[in-house]
């Protein structure tokens, strides 16, 4: 039950009213990753009254989370939560109104088209091109607006895919960047205020969105450097590509077709996640015997050697304390067979 009232100041801003409202409370968000952006999106789009919100994100909340990832606790950090589940929790207490659907997951060309159904607007949380690329490409091929953003430092950019009407993620970055070719936070580090300055901007667009007001929605590219005061706001209204493999005329969709990747290395941190096969969490958790750190309903987490494995639901493991995948690999198969 939405308290009365709840959301009478958004309602008195005219272009949203007591029927752009209604539209917001009948519609399905989705927020891939929740980190920075994912959080602070999430809060804002569970505050203004979102009717359903799919939060998706393969990643345990850390210590160095804490300072920009405005959803967690440091008790969650020190019960390595996983991050869909504490979001999740705390949007509750936030917005109880709100039907929140936490999926502890990682996007993949099988399971993206899935992971955003129903949506009526995507947010992109995501902290890496691969990801964002990939949720832009089942965008398109969906028809579901995507929200784009992404920050480093103090510097943070956005844009917004209409899918069939404007410029989509490719065709503004035709190539994706080689791994650790970018900057990240983990390299470069990040302020909080760009994080927020950025989820603003998605959000603000993704509420156009949901209301119908698609005149409203930019068709320029917006940046912005928060310490050195410098901000940029770049025309698209060119620059989509008919020849687009995501949204031109003959759209072959690469990363969807693609297969999903069984180890991946996490972006600046010293982690491999591996795909394993089905796993019980309680048998694995009485399988590792005193090598178990932490075993609950969420997670195994185990070390041996040095190095640390956390095992999910999905049969997802991430890998600490190795620096290849066949490393990664290799450690899952002594423990884990």
């Amino acid at each position: 039950m939405i308290p009365a009232g709840r959301h009478s100041r958004q309602e008195r801003f005219a272009p949203i009213g007591a029927s752009g409202q209604a539209k917001i409370a009948a519609s399905t968000a989705v927020v891939v990753g929740c980190g920075a952006l994912g959080t602070v999106a999430a809060e804002q789009l569970a505050r203004a009254g979102i009717g359903r919100l799919r939060l998706i994100d393969r990643d345990l909340v850390e210590p160095s989370n804490l300072q920009r990832q405005s959803l967690f606790s440091e008790a969650d950090a020190a019960a390595c939560r996983p991050k869909a589940e504490a979001a999740s929790a705390r949007l509750q207490q936030i917005a109880a109104g709100v039907i929140i659907e936490p999926l502890v997951a990682d996007a993949q060309p099988s399971n993206v088209a899935a992971l955003i159904a129903g949506a009526q607007v995507v947010i992109d949380g995501a902290d890496n091109f691969p990801t964002r690329h990939l949720v832009n490409e089942a965008c398109c091929r969906a028809g579901i607006p995507f929200a784009v953003g992404a920050c480093v430092g103090a510097y943070g950019l956005s844009l917004t895919v209409l899918p069939g009407v404007t410029a989509c993620l490719r065709c503004v970055q035709s190539e994706l960047p080689a791994a650790g070719d970018g900057p990240t936070c983990d390299t470069q580090g990040i302020i909080a205020p760009a994080v927020h300055l950025v989820a603003a901007w998605q959000v603000a667009e993704a509420l156009k969105i949901l209301v119908g007001d698609l005149g409203a929605v930019r068709r320029e590219l917006w940046a912005g450097d928060l310490w050195s005061n410098r901000f940029q706001r770049i025309s698209l209204t060119k620059a989509k590509d008919p020849s687009c493999l995501v949204c031109g005329r003959q759209a072959t969709f690469p990363l969807l077709t693609a297969g999903d990747d069984p180890a991946v290395v996490l972006c600046g941190r010293d982690a491999i996640q591996v795909r394993c096969g089905p796993v019980n969490l309680e048998t694995l958790g009485k399988t590792l015997g005193n090598t178990v750190m932490i075993s609950s309903e969420h997670l195994v987490r185990w070390q041996a050697d040095g190095i640390t494995g956390t095992c999910f639901r999905d049969g997802r493991v991430l890998v600490q304390g190795v620096s290849t995948p066949a490393a990664a690999r290799g450690f899952c198969a002594r423990w884990l067979g």
